[in-house]
Order: structure tokens, then sequence, then C-alpha cells
């Protein structure tokens, strides 16, 4: 004899060969307290059915099928249960669902099944999405996407800073690479007439470049400001220094999250780099799913777009670019480089998605001079 096991809105049945219901376990009438246990029942929990588990644990020579593939793993040290679909047996519950429902007095007639369902979908639609919010992965994505937004801001603010002190004093320009160090000795210093290598020094600039700045300060070319004018390029330059100390308060959580979302996937392409992947990807379980080749140009589809349209060669990375392991290595071998970190990248994130081990040392391990 053969049960097949169908899950409701109204309950959980056993039903046999004649598709007759032979056990069965109703929910309370509470459709919040309906939803939960339809949800961890879909997430495999058996301990919300006891009671029809009883039951069938006194049959002695009955198979027991359901299409739940994840209650099917956690009964079957319990019961002699298998994966299988059966649509005409589901098709026959659907049809009398309406009675079903009067049975377990969670109705008093079929016109009042329709609101019944249609409360506890709603239920669960809110819970299904209350748990995607509430996963970590969800906050990395807008994180990740703020970065970016930041980075091309800075870049322009910054670009404004130098041009506006630029005509006070043009030739510290070419002498200062860093943004962040420029800005520090617009707001510490200010007036290029009080510039002196011990200050500048002070501020972690290398002695030859303090040397450079303080010499050229005494020739320049620029305009003079007055007061006003320093003040206002001052508090400029004091607001993009906070926006930069803003950037590595978000990197410090980026990384954070990244490694607590895919620890393999943060080690091996570094939580940064690891971040941009899963977003540009769309999520963990996207990249997951992903095969090497496609995880290996993300971030060059304009690229890749543009050689399939003109026959252009295709570009051999994206974002793995950015990865030391790639852009340090000679030209010649950064496409092979590439190649080789997206295949532990995609084994990285299934693990991360699938199973939870953290397998990457064993992966770096596999990398040659990584």
């Amino acid at each position: 004899m053969q049960l097949y096991l169908v899950e409701t809105i109204t309950g959980i049945y056993a039903i046999d060969e004649e598709n007759k219901v032979k056990f069965e376990q109703t929910w309370p009438s509470e459709e919040r307290t309906i939803a939960k246990i339809m949800m961890r029942l879909e997430e495999g929990d058996d301990s919300v059915i006891g009671d029809l588990v009883s039951k069938l644990e006194s049959l002695t020579n009955e198979a027991v099928y359901s299409n739940n593939k994840l209650l099917v793993e956690s009964l079957r040290d319990t019961l002699n249960i298998h994966y299988e679909e059966n649509v005409e047996v589901e098709r026959v519950i659907k049809e009398k669902i309406a009675e079903l429902a009067i049975d377990a007095e969670l109705i008093n007639e079929k016109s009042e099944y329709g609101q019944f369902s249609h409360g506890i979908m709603n239920e669960v639609t809110r819970m299904k999405v209350h748990d995607k919010l509430s996963d970590r992965e969800a906050l990395l994505i807008p994180a990740v996407q703020l970065l970016g937004e930041l980075d091309t801001v800075l870049n322009s603010l910054s670009s404004r800073m130098r041009e506006w002190y630029g005509v006070h004093f043009p030739e510290m320009g070419r002498r200062v690479n860093e943004h962040i160090d420029y800005a520090k000795i617009i707001t510490q210093i200010g007036d290029r007439e009080n510039i002196t290598t011990k200050h500048l020094m002070e501020m972690t600039l290398k002695k030859k470049d303090a040397l450079r700045i303080e010499e050229a300060s005494q020739t320049s070319i620029g305009a003079s400001f007055h007061e006003v004018d320093m003040n206002i390029v001052q508090k400029f330059a004091e607001k993009t220094l906070d926006l930069y100390r803003f950037r590595d308060d978000l990197i410090e959580y980026v990384s954070m999250l990244t490694e607590e979302v895919a620890p393999n996937l943060a080690f091996i392409a570094g939580p940064v780099l690891g971040a941009k992947l899963i977003e540009k990807a769309g999520g963990l379980k996207k990249i997951g799913m992903m095969p090497s080749s496609t995880i290996q140009v993300l971030g060059a589809e304009k690229a890749m777009f543009r050689a399939i349209t003109s026959n252009a060669k295709p570009p051999k990375y994206g974002l793995l670019y950015q990865h030391p392991y790639v852009n340090n290595a000679p030209r010649g071998r950064r496409g092979n480089r590439a190649r080789s970190l997206a295949a532990k990248i995609a084994i990285a994130a299934r693990a991360d998605l699938f199973s939870g081990a953290f397998i990457a040392e064993d992966l770096v391990s596999q990398l040659d001079d990584f």
C-alpha cells in the first residue's frame, strides 16, 4: 500500500491509492499560525506534523511519498518515505479543499474559502519578504552600490577641490598625487605661504615630496586668496575629507558583511571585491549558480557586447582585474590567472551557498603564486 502526503492551507493529508484521506493533521484556525506552519514545512521541519508522523509510524508495510524534498530528508530515518510528484492526487485534494476546510472548522461554508485562502497567502508572503529582508545579504548589495556611487562622487569632488585651490597654488597639483593628502594640506595649512617641510612631514608626506612642495610654494604664480576665499575652500576640503572617512567606515562594514555572508568568497577574492562580485551577479545564489567563465568577465559586459557585435576580441576579465593575483601578473598571463581565479571563486561561492563549509584555504593552495 502507498500513501501520498499532500500539504495544504487546511492541513496535511495522507492519501491512499484510491485517492481517499487515510490520515490527516489539520491546522489551528489562526491565519498567522497556519502561515508559520506552512513556512516551517517548506523548510523541512517535521516537528509541526508530529501527530501525523506518529500515525504513520504505526504502519508496517506502507510506503509514503511526498513532493517536499526537505521534508523527505528529515523523515527518512523515521518513515519509509520517498520523494515523488503526484499531480493527480494533488488535483483531487484541490477540488475538495473547501470541504476539507469546513471539516477542519476553519470556515463555515464554501463561499468563505476564497477570503480564507487569500488571508493565509498574504501572511505567507509577508513572512517570506520579512525573511528575505532579514537576510544579511539584503544589506550587502545596497552597501556595495553606495560604495561605487561614493567613489564616483569623491572623484568629482576631489577634481573640483584641486581646480579651486589650484587657482591659489597650481604647482601643488603635480606634486601631491593622493586626494586625501591634498585635502589635508588645504584644511590644516591653508595659505601656501604657511607651508613648511616640517609641517608636511608631520602629515606623513615624504621628505623629498615635502621639500618640493615648499620650494614651489615660495615661487608660485598662483593668485592670492582673501581670508573669506580660503575659509570656503577649507570648508569644502573638510567636507570632502569627511566623505573619505565615511568611505573607510563603509569599506569596513562591507568587508564585515561579506565575511559573514560568504566567507569562502571573501577569503579568495577579498571582502570588497567579493562584495562587488555578489552585487554584480545579483546575489550569492546567482553567483553560486554561475559558470566560472561568466564570473571571469563579470563587470565587463560592455566590452563583451562590443566583442559580440563587432567581432572584436572578447575581454579576458572584468572585476577580477582588481585582484592582485590578476593585475600583478605579467600582461600575457593575466587572462590565465583570471580564469584560474574565477574557477576557484565559483567553487567558493557554491560552498557558501550550499554547504557552508570553509574550504577557501584549500582552494587558494591550488593557485600558483597566489
